[in-house]
C-alpha cells in the first residue's frame, strides 16, 4: 500500500495537476477566461491592498516611530502597490505594459528633476523627523531665526517670532544650519555684564553683584552661580555675572536681574560709566577774531 502511495500514486497526482494547470491555462488565455481573471484579480488584489494598509496602520500605532514619518511611508507603500496594482491589471487585459513602463519612468524621472527641491525637502523632512533636532514648542535658532516650533512638516517647519509672526523654514534650510535648541534642557544660564567706574570699590561692587543674585527669586541658588572680574576696559571695568534658572523663568529673571543691579548700583552710589565729553578751558578771558575779507584786485 505504502508503495503505491509512493510511487504509482503520486505520479497520478502529478499528471491529474498537470491536467488541472494545463486546462486552467487553457481557460485563462482564451477571451472568457482573461475577463474572469481580470475580475477576481481585480478584486482580490483591492481586498489585499486595503487589508495590508490596514494592518500597517494599525502597527504604527504600536511602534515608537513619529506618527509623520510613519504616515508617509504608508503613503509611499499605498502608492507603489496601486502603481502594481495597475499594471498587473493592463498586462491581464493583454495591454503592452513594457512600453508603459518605459513612458511611466521617463515622466516621473522628468517631474523629479523638475521639483528637485521640493523632493531634497521631503527627504531632509524625514530626516529631521526621524531625528527629531527639536520639536514642537520649542524655542529654537535656525539660520538666525528665532522662534517657537508650532508645526513640523514634511516638507518645512514653522516658527512662530516673539512679534507673532508666522516663519516657514524649508527643511532645506534647516539641515544645512546650526540649530540651537533653548528650551531642551531644563535650566539655562543668563549671563550678565556690569561695567562700573574705575574709581569704584570693586570689592564692594562684587558683595552688591553677590547679594544681588541672592534676593532674585527666580535664580536656583543651589547652582554654580559666579561674580568675576572679567574685563578692563579703557573707560570701565566689567564684571561678568553668571546664574542659573528654570527655562521656563529665563526671560522673567533676565529683566528682574537687570533691574534690580542697575538700582542697587544707584543705591550704593556706584557709578556706572557712559560715553560722555569732558571740554577744559585753559582760560576764561575772551579773545577777539577779526575777519577780513579779501579785496578783488582791479
Amino acid at each position: 500500500m505504502l508503495s503505491i502511495l509512493s510511487s504509482a500514486g503520486w505520479d497520478n497526482f502529478v499528471a491529474g495537476f498537470n491536467d488541472f494547470t494545463s486546462a486552467m491555462t487553457k481557460f485563462f488565455t482564451s477571451g472568457l477566461g482573461k475577463i474572469v481573471l481580470f475580475i477576481i484579480v481585480a478584486i482580490i488584489g483591492f481586498i489585499l491592498i486595503k487589508l495590508f494598509i490596514k494592518f500597517l496602520k494599525k502597527i504604527g500605532k504600536r511602534i515608537k516611530l513619529d506618527q509623520t514619518v510613519y504616515n508617509f511611508l504608508i503613503t509611499v507603500i499605498k502608492f507603489v502597490l496601486w502603481v502594481l496594482y495597475v499594471l498587473t491589471l493592463l498586462a491581464i487585459a493583454g495591454v503592452p505594459i513594457t512600453s508603459l513602463v518605459a513612458v511611466i519612468t521617463a515622466l516621473t524621472l522628468g517631474v523629479t528633476l523638475a521639483i528637485q527641491s521640493s523632493v531634497s525637502n521631503l527627504a531632509n523632512g524625514v530626516i529631521l523627523l526621524a531625528n527629531k533636532p527639536f520639536k514642537i514648542g520649542d524655542l529654537v535658532e535656525i539660520n538666525g531665526v528665532t522662534g517657537t516650533v508650532v508645526d513640523i512638516s514634511i516638507f518645512n517647519t514653522k516658527l512662530r517670532t516673539a512679534n507673532n509672526e508666522i516663519i516657514t523654514m524649508p527643511h532645506n534650510v534647516t539641515i544645512n544650519n546650526p540649530i540651537i535648541d533653548y528650551t531642551s534642557l531644563e535650566m539655562r544660564r543668563i549671563a550678565l555684564d556690569v561695567s562700573v567706574s574705575y574709581d569704584s570699590d570693586m570689592t564692594k561692587v562684587k558683595e552688591i553683584l553677590l547679594e544681588t543674585i541672592k534676593e532674585q527669586e527666580l535664580v536656583l541658588q543651589d547652582q554654580a552661580n559666579s561674580v568675576n572680574l572679567a574685563k578692563m576696559n579703557s573707560s570701565s571695568i566689567d564684571f561678568s555675572v553668571k546664574v542659573w534658572t528654570a527655562t521656563e523663568n529665563y526671560w522673567d529673571c533676565f529683566f528682574a536681574l537687570t533691574e534690580s543691579v542697575f538700582n542697587k548700583l544707584n543705591e550704593n552710589n556706584i557709578e556706572i560709566p557712559y560715553n560722555k565729553l569732558d571740554v577744559l578751558i585753559k582760560s576764561n578771558e575772551p579773545k577777539q577774531i577779526e575777519f577780513t575779507p579779501n579785496k578783488k584786485k582791479d
